[in-house]
């Protein structure tokens, strides 16, 4: 038994220093019991999660897509987010979330963990300035074919949805932005040459003009199936420290 102060405590100190101008209001969402026994970790703060984390005992849900983001605040309390409410109540659940912090976390980040299943070296921060870069530049030890890569992605993630061939035969620079990070193909590093790939979880039209100019290649493998590990990652280490039962509650939208 832990208790909600001390779990919260501990997660603000690993992310003390990864720090994001970012559209989610990260921290806890929902207050629910003072002790914790179990956690649970998943994607998305859905009703069909709440009453999943619920059924299994968990008192603690980490979750990297929270319930609320700057931009799209409740403003009432209508039925849907009533329903919300009370499965969160029924369940006398604490809800935490964490998003963009959860993509960058040198350790616990989406980014990080998918470079090391994939074998290769975190070089620089990816996508966008790189104050607020939540991605990872990541170099294979030598350049691996464009099916060796395929591979891999498929052998850590899952299958790969799309996959934008504009780029050479070989492969030794990737860049890793899980979610919807098609947009990273305007990072400088592409413009200096130092990128050969870009793999993410979502792309979308505008992708295919962009790749294209570029000579790169896009990977995509989904949005959720890219968005996984860090919450698992942080969860299996909240449950050690804490000596908690611990589940991560696996519920894909093949998006």
């Amino acid at each position: 038994m832990a208790s909600r102060k001390d779990i919260i405590n501990h997660i603000n100190e690993l992310f003390a220093e990864v720090v994001f101008n970012d559209y989610s209001y990260n921290g806890l969402q929902f207050e629910g019991s003072d002790k914790v026994s179990k956690i649970v970790a998943g994607v998305d703060a859905t009703v069909e999660f709440f009453k999943e984390a619920t059924r299994r005992g968990a008192d603690f849900a980490l979750v990297h897509h929270g319930l609320f983001w700057k931009g799209g605040e409740w403003t009432r309390l209508d039925r849907i987010n009533l329903k919300i409410v009370k499965a969160l109540i029924a369940g006398n659940l604490n809800l935490y979330a964490i998003h963009l912090p959860l993509d960058a976390h040198p350790k616990f980040g989406n980014n990080a963990i998918i470079a090391d299943l994939l074998k290769a070296k975190v070089q620089a921060p990816f996508g966008g300035s790189r104050a607020n870069a939540v991605g990872v530049l990541a170099k294979f030890d030598k350049p691996i074919s464009v099916g060796d890569f395929k591979k891999r992605v498929e052998k850590a993630i899952g299958p790969v949805v799309t996959h934008l061939d504009f780029g050479s035969a070989k492969i030794q620079t990737a860049g890793i932005i899980s979610g919807g990070g098609w947009n990273t193909v305007s990072d400088p590093l592409v413009y200096e040459g130092k990128v050969d790939a870009i793999l993410t979880g979502e792309i979308i039209h505008q992708a295919v003009a962009a790749c294209r100019d570029r000579e790169i290649h896009m990977f995509s493998a989904g949005h959720y199936a890219t968005e996984t590990f860090g919450a698992d990652a942080l969860g299996r280490h909240l449950a050690k420290k804490f000596k908690l039962a611990y589940e991560f509650i696996d519920l894909p939208t093949g998006l």
